[in-house]
């Protein structure tokens, strides 16, 4: 492959329902209610002709492997959007339709490839994931848009995730997905003597650390009936989900770049120092598996209210999520931060990327992006600041999950360019770390697999 600078920015998505909130709710969204969204007085000039734009009727096809076009609109701002989007198309004679490309996940990056090589008369956006963006923009894939006219790339709209993946090449609109988080059981908390609301107090002061961390865990696993074994412990812990923002919050990396761009294998001695910390805390305070217990035993456990603190991704908290049911009352907090890391809570960047081809003219792909761009303007009525926030809500116990811990995750995602690197296989890590291993005879043993990775996408 060619070699490609990479830069990885942070990572969101967003899903809707009522709160129950118990604590001090944050100001709501001013959202339009009744009235039909239109354009508004704002008109989009060409730059050219100094006249609205006219696109010709041109339709934009935005091709993932999950979309069905004829949906129904799910929410009230999901109507106001399509009536807006509306208004936009009649306006200045366009439309965009986003629908399943029909390959599904599997074979959608040879799809996107062959359409890209081969080419084709329609107007299309991909969106793609971390199995295609470094492939095709060695193979000239994607479209160049960092000249694309009359784009105003400042604009808060963009994901600035996204366009910072592949800088020039990918975009995308929205905030970044919130990922590595780690969720709480305020009863078990409350029964040992703990604030339940200490996570979140300590996350707000500054001082949701690996220290005061393990603190409470170390208080947490017990031997409550005096036989000499350990039956109560505090973590239920997903050994990936754990191991990858420990090393970032410690300001290490799985891999680094040098001054020419290559990328190498990161043993470094801040890396070093998180691998060992998650071998000890896993041995200490993690619930081990009972006898014929299933991979993912770790989630029951903390559903049954069997561990106090639970490291996942965001996700288990969404409406469909497995914590909707959860009987006790939980909350979420940042991962804690590392000794030798910016002192900022985060979460990891693992969003999906929109690119255009770069097979069609110029002409073409400013006018494919200057569609999307004026298409996804920012519906009136939900411009607040905290607009976003409303989706998250209802998926909650309480409002610090979203007013605090939300926020810090939106605002600062981690860049990481591993998760790009085809055949860059680095969970086994995490697998053997969380098991007892130890890490720098873990990392030697995978050297040579992961280092012919590195090769490839270094040649």
């Amino acid at each position: 492959m060619k070699k490609i600078t990479v830069m990885l920015v942070a990572a969101m998505c967003i899903l809707a329902a009522p709160t129950f909130a118990k604590a001090k709710s944050s100001k709501k969204a001013k959202a339009s209610k009744n009235k039909t969204v239109v354009a508004g007085e704002k008109f989009f000039k060409d730059p050219k002709t100094k006249k609205a734009y006219d696109f010709g009727g041109l339709t934009v096809y935005i091709n993932d492997w999950w979309s069905n076009p004829n949906a129904a609109p799910s929410s009230k701002f999901e109507e106001d959007q399509r009536a807006f989007r509306k208004s936009l198309e009649d306006t200045y004679n366009f439309k965009v339709i986003q629908k399943d490309l029909g390959a599904g996940w599997s074979d959608h990056p040879s799809e996107v490839a062959n359409y890209c090589i081969t080419g084709g008369d329609d107007a299309r956006i991909f969106v793609i994931d971390s199995r295609s963006a470094l492939s095709g923009a060695a193979n000239n894939l994607w479209a160049d848009l960092s000249k694309v006219p009359d784009i105003n790339w400042k604009d808060k709209k963009w994901n600035k995730a996204v366009c910072s993946v592949l800088p020039g090449y990918t975009f995308s609109v929205g905030k970044p997905e919130p990922r590595q988080v780690i969720f709480f059981n305020k009863r078990v908390l409350q029964e040992n003597g703990f604030d339940p609301e200490e996570p979140y107090k300590l996350q707000r002061s500054g001082k949701w650390t690996w220290e005061t961390f393990e603190s409470m865990c170390q208080a947490l696993t017990k031997d409550t009936d005096n036989d000499g074994i350990i039956d109560q412990y505090a973590l239920s812990g997903f050994n990936t989900e754990f191991t990858l923002p420990a090393i970032y919050s410690n300001g290490g990396q799985l891999t680094g770049r040098d001054k020419n761009g290559n990328i190498y294998l990161d043993t470094s001695d801040k890396t070093m120092e998180a691998l060992n910390w998650v071998k000890e805390i896993f041995l200490k305070y993690n619930k081990p598996a009972e006898e014929g217990a299933n991979w993912d035993y770790f989630k029951s456990d903390f559903l049954n209210g069997k561990t106090a603190f639970y490291s996942d991704q965001e996700y288990n908290a969404q409406a469909n999520g497995i914590l909707a049911t959860m009987k006790d009352d939980w909350g979420m907090v940042c991962f804690p931060l590392g000794p030798n890391g910016d002192k900022k809570y985060f979460s990891m960047n693992q969003d999906n990327m929109f690119v255009i081809p770069a097979c069609y003219s110029k002409d073409k792909i400013n006018k494919i992006m200057k569609i999307y761009d004026i298409w996804t303007t920012t519906v009136p009525g939900y411009e607040d600041a905290d607009a976003w926030k409303e989706g998250y809500y209802g998926c909650f116990r309480d409002t610090y999950a979203v007013d605090e811990t939300m926020q810090y995750i939106i605002d600062n995602s981690k860049s990481w360019d591993a998760w790009l690197i085809p055949n860059f296989n680095w969970q086994p890590i995490a697998w053997n770390v969380c098991g007892g291993m130890d890490p720098a005879e873990v990392i030697e043993s995978m050297r040579n697999e992961l280092q012919a990775a590195l090769d490839d996408i270094n040649e």
